[in-house]
């Protein structure tokens, strides 16, 4: 499962380097945003997805290692949604980015906060009641595993959507020089 997980962070954070490649075009000369608060939203956004990403790895890896499913099932459902909800609040204070697309980009992205969101949910459905036979228990980890490669295909579903905007170089270079961007391209 660690694997799938890590794929969804790897998406995740092509998705957020893409969303800086769908903004390539050059900005029309009316176009007031500056690089800074490009670099600062790109920031955010980055940061965002890197700490859903990990506290959905770190929710999901007591799965793995607990003796026992009703023992962390409370746990991971209570993980999982406080995961969801903090990448939601996180995205929604961002609010737009500032590119001539902006709108679109900021419904993009809010978009796939809520499929994320019942994601978790699925993964909750799934461990209430928890598993106890040896099969149920396989059979729930088995679908938790596709229902994160389901989230790591709207991920990359979301990247492809944000690269056919049009938007300008100065958001691109945000997620380009975006501390929260490099840390996490360096975590993959």
């Amino acid at each position: 499962m660690t694997t799938v997980v890590r794929r969804l962070l790897g998406v995740m954070a092509g998705a957020a380097l893409a969303t800086g490649l769908a903004y390539g075009a050059a900005a029309p000369a009316s176009a007031a945003s500056s690089s800074s608060s490009a670099k600062q939203w790109a920031n955010g956004v980055c940061s965002a997805f890197q700490t859903f990403g990990d506290s959905v790895q770190s929710t999901l890896s007591g799965l793995s290692g607990s003796a026992s499913l009703d023992d962390v099932s409370s746990e991971v459902k209570t993980g999982l949604d406080d995961a969801t909800k903090q990448l939601q609040s996180s995205l929604d204070e961002l609010g737009k980015p500032p590119t001539p697309n902006a709108s679109k980009a900021q419904s993009s992205i809010q978009s796939l906060s809520k499929q994320l969101k019942s994601d978790a949910d699925d993964i909750e459905q799934l461990l209430s009641p928890p598993p106890s036979s040896p099969q149920d228990i396989a059979s729930t980890f088995s679908q938790i595993g596709s229902i994160l490669q389901k989230a790591a295909n709207q991920v990359q579903s979301t990247a492809n959507t944000l690269e056919g905007l049009k938007g300008n170089n100065e958001l691109k270079q945000g997620f380009q020089s975006a501390s929260a961007c490099k840390q996490l391209k360096q975590s993959l």
